[in-house]
């Protein structure tokens, strides 16, 4: 992930962090290759982004976190969709 699409506000370190964590995070999401990247890139970064400005320093913390929200997002999408499948 290109440094500049990680906030400005961050200091070095933890802008170093966020890309180790995010890189670790696309790579093993990334093994299936079922999905578009963009999107999952997004969450990802998001979701790095607020747990390391609130101090969470562990790499692999952060991407633990990171993978099981989108996954989570993944899965409530599902949900939703056959919801509305059912309802018509």
């Amino acid at each position: 992930m290109p440094l500049n699409e990680i906030p400005k506000y961050l200091d070095p370190d933890t802008r170093h962090l966020v890309e180790t964590a995010l890189e670790e995070a696309w790579r093993e999401l990334n093994e299936s290759r079922r999905h578009e990247p963009a999107p999952i890139k997004a969450k990802l970064r998001r979701t790095i982004v607020a747990l390391a400005s609130v101090g969470e320093t562990d790499t692999r913390k952060l991407k633990w976190f990171a993978i099981h929200a989108w996954r989570g997002a993944m899965q409530a999408e599902q949900t939703e969709k056959r919801a509305r499948m059912s309802a018509a």
